[in-house]
């Protein structure tokens, strides 16, 4: 397929105007030459498009079916809004996290009146929830809202979904309401690559559905967290490194048993096997926080569940 065609295709299916491509570097006149196969453009250029395109470069090079290769770093600012201040080593400077966070939000709010794109402005709600949850971690509640409606109406429109776009969903489930997340959970397993290759997609699927059950869970929403669970393993089944994501699974089966099936014992019976298999694999940090997990679930812990994304 002609790369201008496949250009448009991805542009087409996240409701992309060419206008809102259009910057310096790439004219609107260019990108429709582009599209229609009448024109080239450089190297520096097409990397640029796919960056507001907001598709990696390992995305690209698969949609295309050709032999993958590694690019750069495609996901805006929401690496940054993952720095978690109180696990971070930063609790003993906090104007300093805090001014970070603030930079955040001040440089996504230029971005945004600058150029006002879908784009910018998830960055900047990004920034904006990065900022709050900074000031709760280090007990400084904010208790302004914050419209999350324009990234609920992205997720729920998208026709195709990239790496990028799992990135955005994961940082933002956990401000989502149920419904809404359900909804978008079913849209984003129905765009899972049939090949796991693309390493940008391999870390964020299995980890962001496990928090999206791990809320359904605390909220009870079990139906919810059935269907979660159905497509984790489908995830599980196309990964080529399953075996640690099959371990989390029988965990999170055991969960869902012990809450909601008659025989608790085998619920727990499950979370017991998959902390002994994290020992015998020597994987401390996981066993020790699903041991905590499930002493929360049976009640021996009375702290409450908080669900988190562990990327």
């Amino acid at each position: 397929m002609p790369y201008g065609t496949l250009i448009r295709q991805i542009r087409q299916a996240k409701h992309i105007r060419l206008a809102d491509l259009a910057d310096e570097q790439l004219s609107e006149a260019l990108l429709s030459r582009f599209e229609r196969g009448q024109t080239d453009i450089t190297l520096t250029k097409f990397l640029h498009l796919l960056h507001r395109l907001h598709v990696t470069p390992e995305e690209f090079v698969l949609l295309a079916d050709q032999p993958r290769r590694i690019g750069p770093d495609f996901f805006g600012h929401f690496s940054d809004f993952y720095f978690r201040i109180d696990a971070s080593g930063h609790m003993e400077n906090k104007e300093k996290a805090l001014l970070r966070a603030q930079n955040l939000v001040t440089v996504t709010a230029q971005d945004y009146r600058t150029a006002p794109t879908r784009w910018h402005l998830l960055n900047w709600r990004g920034a904006q929830i990065h900022l709050q949850r900074a000031k709760h971690n280090l007990d400084m509640p904010d208790t302004a809202v914050i419209d999350l409606t324009p990234v609920q109406e992205y997720l729920l429109n998208l026709d195709m979904w990239t790496a990028v776009d799992m990135q955005v969903y994961a940082f933002f489930l956990s401000e989502l309401a149920d419904d809404a997340n359900h909804l978008i959970l079913q849209a984003a397993a129905k765009h899972i690559p049939e090949r796991m290759l693309d390493s940008s997609w391999q870390r964020i699927l299995f980890p962001a559905g496990e928090s999206q059950f791990m809320a359904f869970m605390v909220h009870g929403k079990t139906a919810y967290a059935r269907d979660t669970l159905a497509i984790l393993e489908q995830i599980t089944a196309r990964s080529p490194n399953a075996m640690d994501d099959q371990v989390h699974l029988i965990f999170l089966t055991g969960w869902l048993a012990f809450v909601t099936g008659s025989d608790q014992t085998a619920g727990r019976q499950k979370m017991d096997q998959a902390i002994s298999i994290f020992t015998i694999l020597d994987h401390r940090l996981e066993a020790s926080r699903y041991r905590q997990l499930k002493e929360q679930i049976t009640g021996a812990d009375p702290t409450p569940i908080l669900p988190d994304i562990w990327l």
